[in-house]
């Protein structure tokens, strides 16, 4: 498999191709390109949430803590005093990098269920939802920040799928074929908890009609 540093240049390098290409045919503002080129290479990253020792997985909850704060703090009305704010966020922080952490880590294993195209279709829904619930972005933005992070997660397969190639050697690693699935067939339940809440993450999400359409008009009526 491929390690991080291959996975992130590669991600990064797809995500400049695209940013680029949207910005010069005038598909893309420049603010538009930053996003797609950010998310894609975030994107390219996410499967290997799933690796207790990644740096990914840890990044990520370090994010989630910090947001989880913000929110938190932000929704406590009335206003308490500092010294309480500042031990509801600090407890808020640890709570979800530390323990959140550490439940994440004792149920998924590496190449798992975050190693399989169900799994990218719950980070696509949950970019889409946040994008639009959260941030109150319209559906073209909302669903082309999903479709970035989708495609970003797709090259870090493919990516674990080609190295699983060895062309010197001409054969077949024994670790082809678990990068690129559609669900966890080892973990039947799991993947139905999943495609579950996949599911309703979809049912939250705006018409994905003004995007194909604007997708259609701009990327296929420009390239093709």
């Amino acid at each position: 498999m491929a390690n991080f540093n291959t996975h992130i240049n590669v991600a990064a390098t797809c995500g400049g191709v695209v940013a680029i290409t949207g910005l010069g045919e005038g598909i893309l503002s420049i603010s538009q390109a930053l996003i797609a080129w950010v998310l894609i290479s975030i994107g390219g990253i996410l499967p290997d949430v799933d690796s207790d020792h990644a740096k990914p997985v840890k990044a990520l909850f370090t994010a989630l803590a910090a947001g989880a704060v913000v929110l938190v703090v932000t929704h406590m009305q009335p206003m308490p005093p500092t010294p309480v704010l500042l031990v509801v966020g600090i407890s808020v922080y640890l709570v979800v990098r530390i323990l959140g952490y550490k439940v994440f880590a004792q149920f998924s294993a590496h190449r798992g269920i975050y190693h399989s195209l169900l799994a990218g279709a719950l980070f696509m829904a949950a970019t889409i939802v946040l994008c639009h619930q959260v941030l109150s972005t319209n559906a073209i933005l909302a669903w082309g920040s999903g479709v970035a992070i989708a495609l970003g997660f797709l090259i870090h397969l493919v990516l674990d799928e080609i190295y699983s190639v060895d062309l010197v050697g001409v054969r077949i690693k024994r670790s082809f074929g678990t990068a690129i699935k559609p669900i966890d067939f080892r973990n039947p339940l799991n993947s139905l908890v999943m495609a579950g809440i996949v599911v309703g993450l979809f049912f939250l999400a705006p018409s994905p009609e003004p995007f194909a359409k604007w997708f259609s008009n701009q990327w296929l009526g420009r390239l093709i």
